[in-house]
């Protein structure tokens, strides 16, 4: 009998003992390869920068001014306002040429009374060239000499079309713009004489004094 128990003792020892040991986990296959993550970067183009716009061209003349000289200045006064010598002309002292080119020119007129002391009372500029394309003075509007008379009237529809027979220059069509702030008005005017027969080719403008004298104004004008 103490055999057998013996014997069973240590087989059930054994048992016990094979049941409590864990089961070994280790992975011994080789392993696969391990993946690799792919990352896309993509670049945002960098927006193209766009070119500036081109600044508009600043005007000649307003309805008191040209080019910087003033309605009411005296010939030195303008001279300072547009950087160039401004004097009456010898023969005829109330009115002096401000610019001249193979195109156009520009005059301005002072009291003819009191031609030395009194300022300017009105510009006038006229066609001087054959060619109908400029470049001419120009306004905020875009209108000037060598501007049709359409183009007139589509900058200001409310102006004034008249005539005006001129002792000397003929026959006009005449297109008044008053000034909206003040008593400045713009005469453009037309003579019929320009490459095209409905152009702008004469100008005055200032005060009351503009439009109503275009020719003998001074000896040789």
């Amino acid at each position: 009998m103490k055999t057998r128990l013996v014997v069973a003792t240590a087989i059930g020892a054994a048992l016990a003992l094979a049941g409590c040991t864990p089961p070994d986990t280790t992975d011994t296959s080789s392993p696969g390869p391990v993946p690799t993550a792919t990352v896309t970067v993509t670049v945002a183009a960098s927006p193209s920068a766009e070119p500036p716009a081109p600044a508009a061209p600043a005007p000649d003349f307003d309805f008191t001014s040209y080019e910087g000289a003033q309605i009411g200045s005296t010939w030195a006064q303008m001279g300072t306002q547009i950087g160039l010598a401004v004097a009456g002309n010898y023969q005829c002292a109330w009115y002096g040429q401000l610019r001249a080119t193979e195109l156009v020119s520009t005059y301005a007129f002072t009291d003819g009374s009191h031609p030395d002391g009194a300022g300017s009372t009105f510009f006038y500029t006229l066609m001087s060239g054959e060619s109908a394309s400029g470049p001419f003075p120009r306004n905020a509007e875009g209108v000037g000499v060598g501007s049709t008379k359409a183009e007139v009237l589509a900058a200001y529809p409310g102006a004034v079309v008249g005539s005006f027979d001129d002792l000397t220059v003929g026959p006009l069509t005449t297109i008044t713009v008053p000034d909206p702030a003040g008593s400045s008005k713009y005469v453009f005017a037309i003579s019929g004489n320009s490459p095209d027969p409905n152009m702008v080719d004469l100008l005055q403008w200032g005060s009351a004094d503009a439009g109503t004298q275009w020719g003998h104004l001074c000896t040789g004008l």
